[in-house]
This record gives C-alpha cells, structure tokens and sequence, in this order.
C-alpha cells in the first residue's frame, strides 16, 4: 500500500515544520518531520551519533539511513494507531530530500501535492534559524556557517526534487507571509 502523501517543502527555516504541525492536528492527517524524528534520536546511540557527525557539519544523513529509520517511524506509529494510512493522508516535511530519496520512496510514497515553501530572501531564512536555535535548543540552527552550508546543501540536493515530481504536483507558496496566510494558502488548495 502507498502511503497518500503531501509533502511540505522548502529551504531550512521557510515554515515546514510549523506548517506540517498545524495540518496534522487535522483529522484525517498525519505529520512526520524526518528532522524530529533525528532529534529524537538517542545521541548516545551508533545512530544518534551518526545524525549528530552528519548534522553539525549541515550536512545530509545518508539515504539509506534516512530511509530506514523513517521508515521503521512510520512501521511505530501505525502500530500504536497514531498513523492510519487507510484513512489519513501523510504530511512530509523533510524528507525525500534529494532526488535519490525520491525515487528510493517512490514504492511507498503516491506523492498527491507538494507545496513549496518559497523564500528566496537568504538573510531572512537564517536570521529565522538563529531565533530558532535559540527558541527550540537546535544545535543545527546555532551556528551561522552550518545554516549557510545546510541553504547551500538545500539548493544543490533538495530542490530538484521538486523537478522530479513536476510542476502539476507543486503549488508555490510565498514563505515570507504570516503563518496563518501560508497555511491558508495551503488549505485553500487541498
């Protein structure tokens, strides 16, 4: 069975995460952040110590690890009920974040709607991050050549993603608005 997904997309600090948790307080939905889902890692674990190596430097885990672990996430949350595929459409944000992912996923995943989170202001994106970092205690936020690297490492790996889907699946939305009008936007459309 292929999970019916929407995936909330953008560069680190566009809204994702904040977007993917409103929507999954709706019935019918269900959030996953792939980034929560490494947080909530045990750092003391081969794997926690793995996200910790890649994610200080703002860099990508893995794919397969990625993969594996969202994918063991999901299995748990299906299991305990908080997940039903056959009744809930599964919001992303995070993840597939590369091409490679994409298609990895592509047995799992019936891509319905991306919408992407579009701020082209990079001063913006990593003054939000750093206001983050010091909000959510996010190591990944603190450091300011980590989140130009991590903006970098988006445009180059994440973005042509949204090539590999098309543009009939992507709505454009403009991350610089309140919150409450982006998740308008994206309400509006689904």
């Amino acid at each position: 069975m292929k999970f019916k997904t929407i995936l909330i997309f953008g560069a680190p600090g566009s809204g994702k995460g904040t977007q993917g948790k409103v929507l999954g307080t709706i019935p019918g939905f269900y959030h996953c952040a792939c980034g929560d889902v490494f947080r909530s890692l045990d750092l003391r674990s081969d794997l926690g110590k793995s996200f910790l190596e890649y994610s200080s430097k703002g860099l990508l885990v893995p794919d397969d690890l990625t993969i594996e672990l969202w994918s063991h996430h999901i299995e748990n949350q299906q299991k305990l009920g908080r997940y039903k595929p056959e009744i809930d459409r599964l919001i992303l944000d995070g993840i597939p974040r590369n091409v490679n992912q994409a298609k990895k996923m592509d047995n799992q995943l019936d891509v319905q709607h991306i919408f992407h989170l579009n701020c082209p202001d990079q001063a913006k994106l990593v003054e939000r991050l750093k206001r983050r970092a010091l909000k959510d205690n996010r190591l990944d936020d603190a450091n300011e050549e980590v989140i130009r690297n991590r903006l970098k490492v988006y445009e180059a790996e994440s973005r042509p993603v949204l090539d590999f889907y098309g543009n009939d699946l992507t709505t454009e939305v403009d991350a610089m608005m309140w919150p409450y009008e982006v998740l308008r936007a994206i309400l509006n459309k689904i």
